[in-house]
């Protein structure tokens, strides 16, 4: 692996995110129950223990989206289809509200406004976020590629209460930058960060900025990343990375079982599509494993059902790969040679 691990905060966990931390200043606006909530994100998939409801709610209010960039699985999948095939469908307002409601009234801590689609297509989207804070959601957030983060939106999220912003910035040189953002240009970009920034700076400070690159096996993309480091350092509160994992050329091709791995989605967060499906983990883009649907069932009933039972139960006794799903999964691979392989 060309690029060397940075930082990987305790709390988060999560196998396939790095990060280097540059300020802390949006956590001394965070509550007691804040820090509660993201001491439980790492401490429930260590005991395997599976609370009331989901700590968080991923939830994907649109699949559509305006670029097409090559490492997406939204890409990867339309590039599938015929034209007519590639649907794009919006979580309305009464929906959005209905589970939100749901989340609520069983104790969530956490919404993420977005799964493989682009958060800011959908027009309801500062109404999201408010909605969610008005009724006491401690972490609202989404990922964006910021295509579309207009000053005037920006001021709009902000107002709205939204908490934290992830930021797809996939390479400082304009040629890469093209090259993996396919659809924009990087100067618009920039502008569109830089503007939420100085919005975030003067007046909601409290809102937490990062910027994330997808990395390739090649000394190129530490370049690239270092250089965002210099880019952006003293703008962000932090700058991530994830490792690309290349689809295998066989879809069914199953990966060696570690042993040890446990996913730790499986006891954080739960995945809420726009087609209505409900799935467990973020690497199923094509629902293989779908444990309920959010449109006929109460999202309670969905989180405790036998077949999310179940795989909680192999994952926790070290038998994921009777998953078949899991058994294709690259996050095991990746868990063994982050942590077992040093």
């Amino acid at each position: 692996m060309s690029i060397e691990h940075i930082e990987k905060k305790e709390e988060e966990v999560n196998y396939n995110a790095n990060e280097f931390v540059i300020s802390k200043k949006w956590e001394s606006f965070r509550t007691e129950e804040y820090k509660e909530y993201r001491a439980n994100w790492a401490k429930y998939p260590k005991e395997r223990y599976t609370s009331h409801f989901p700590l968080n709610l991923d939830i994907e209010t649109t699949d559509l989206c305006n670029l097409k960039c090559p490492m997406c699985a939204r890409t990867i999948k339309d590039a599938d289809k015929s034209e007519h095939e590639v649907k794009s469908r919006y979580i309305d307002k009464e929906a959005y509200m209905n589970i939100i409601d749901q989340a609520v009234e069983h104790g969530v801590k956490a919404v993420k406004l977005q799964y493989l689609g682009e958060p800011l297509l959908h027009k309801d989207v500062v109404f999201q976020v408010e909605y969610a804070k008005k009724k006491g959601v401690l972490d609202v957030m989404f990922n964006t590629n910021a295509v579309l983060l207009t000053p005037e939106l920006s001021a709009q999220l902000l107002e709205a209460g939204l908490d934290k912003i992830f930021i797809s910035f996939d390479a400082v040189n304009p040629k890469l930058y093209e090259q993996q953002r396919v659809g924009t240009t990087i100067g618009k970009v920039i502008d569109n960060i830089y503007e939420f920034i100085k919005i975030r700076d003067k007046f909601y400070p409290q809102t937490h900025i990062r910027l994330s690159m997808v990395v390739y096996d090649d000394p190129i993309w530490k370049q690239q990343f270092e250089a965002m480091k210099v880019m952006w350092g003293d703008l962000v509160d932090s700058l991530g990375y994830g490792v690309f994992n290349e689809r295998h050329a066989d879809l069914k091709h199953e990966y060696e079982k570690v042993e040890g791995f446990a996913c730790e989605q499986l006891f954080q967060r739960m995945f809420l599509k726009c087609n209505g499906n409900v799935t467990v983990c973020c690497v199923d883009g094509d629902d293989e494993y779908v444990v309920g649907n959010w449109k006929e069932q109460k999202l309670i009933d969905i989180w405790h059902s036998p077949k999310y039972k179940e795989i909680r139960k192999l994952h926790a006794q070290g038998d994921y790969d009777k998953i078949a799903m899991c058994r294709k999964c690259f996050l095991p691979d990746l868990y063994k040679k982050t942590y077992q392989d040093k």
